[in-house]
């Protein structure tokens, strides 16, 4: 179940991917929609209302959240700037982009119920055979550590170059010995999410009961959270937020220009976001 709310945020988050944040929003909706249709083989119907209930929802997340990232953006312009950006400074804007990240699920609360609510038993037997499937290759991807490594390696070296340009062999290294030492705990992330989804199925004879698990899920995900992920989730990302300071704390001149360059181009494109 948690991958299917995660999907919601991942329309959102697909930008981190994506060099242009105003174009990743602009197609959020339709992006979210094909990920559930993966999952539950929607009617035109369910996708036009999805998509509908998802755009109210991206409104409300830019009259709310937009200004906050907007005015962190130009803070940390102004670090750059002014040559004051710290470790301190990386790691309050490291924690609050986190946080934000944890709040955006309760942004689709009601989508999300409304959603749950429109499905039929043939769609829930669906999702639950699509579920199992694509759980069963997530885990069987994640006893690969070489691959894994290797992939999140590579994930890590194309943010960062997204925003500072070519990276240093120290750089690299750094992101090297980070994945080895605080690694995407893929397993957990894959077991935990058979937890929650086999909490959810518990609920499948009583369409109150599953959209009260929903609602209750969306706007409370931790509380359903295996402590072991939890606690794995948490060693990921103190590893993380340590290799950012330490690449951000230590760029070249080049990069640094870059950095500016690139925040310039983060905030028009939000700029463009909010007056859509």
């Amino acid at each position: 179940m948690k991958r299917i709310v995660f999907i919601f945020l991942a329309g959102i988050l697909v930008c981190s991917g994506c060099s242009r944040l105003d174009i990743a929003y602009r197609w959020a909706d339709t992006y979210i929609a094909s990920k559930v249709d993966d999952y539950f083989d929607i009617s035109s119907e369910q996708s036009k209302a999805l998509k509908k209930d998802i755009k109210k929802d991206l409104i409300s997340m830019k009259e709310t959240l937009l200004p906050i990232w907007m005015d962190r953006l130009n803070k940390i312009q102004k670090d750059v700037d002014d040559g004051s950006l710290n470790d301190k400074k990386v790691a309050g804007y490291f924690g609050a982009f986190f946080k934000d990240v944890d709040q955006i699920n309760s942004h689709f609360a009601t989508t999300a119920v409304d959603f749950i609510s429109s499905t039929d038993t043939k769609q829930i037997e669906y999702f639950k055979k699509s579920f199992y499937k694509k759980n069963q290759e997530d885990l069987e991807k994640a006893q690969d550590s070489a691959k894994l490594e290797k992939k999140y390696r590579g994930k890590y070296e194309d943010v960062f170059e997204m925003f500072v340009g070519s990276l240093t062999d120290q750089q690299k290294q750094l992101i090297a010995d980070n994945v080895k030492a605080a690694p995407y705990p893929a397993e957990l992330r894959a077991k935990n999410k058979a937890f929650v989804f086999k909490e959810f199925i518990a609920h499948q004879n009583s369409k109150e009961e599953m959209r009260a698990f929903v609602q209750e899920y969306t706007t409370q995900t931790d509380k359903f959270d295996l402590p072991e992920y939890r606690a794995a989730y948490q060693q990921y990302q103190d590893g993380l937020q340590t290799l950012i300071t330490r690449v951000m704390t230590n760029l070249t001149p080049k990069q640094k220009i870059a950095l500016k360059e690139n925040i310039q181009q983060k905030s028009e494109q939000l700029r463009t976001i909010s007056a859509l």
